[in-house]
């Protein structure tokens, strides 16, 4: 299994336990409430669904953030149409998919 599809596999199980969110204004709405202990954004996203979650995040630096995948991607692995934007809401799904998304990043410098 690739790193990829264990990321997405993680994203999968923390959807399945409740624990992420999708969709701008779904997400939006966690960062607000202060639940969101990572946030993934598809490199296939426009630069204006861009600027709207960034200027909902604005302020929230302590929001491990990062770019990965595709929206179908995405959408796949959380069992819904393509998705741009999600949120992971609990601690350990974070840092596992942290970890992974780290180790996945540090290939593509190389």
């Amino acid at each position: 299994m690739t790193d990829k599809e264990r990321a997405y596999g993680m994203i999968g199980l923390a959807t399945r336990a409740g624990k992420a969110v999708s969709g701008s204004d779904a997400v939006a709405g966690a960062v607000r409430a202060g639940n969101v202990k990572l946030l993934i954004i598809t490199k296939d996203i426009s630069g204006n669904s861009l600027d709207r979650i960034l200027k909902n995040i604005k302020g929230k630096e302590e929001i491990p953030c990062y770019s990965f995948g595709r929206s179908d991607e995405l959408g796949d692995a959380l069992g819904k149409p393509a998705r741009t934007v999600a949120a992971i809401t609990d601690k350990s799904f974070a840092d596992g998919i942290s970890a992974i998304l780290e180790k996945i990043n540090e290939e593509e410098d190389t």
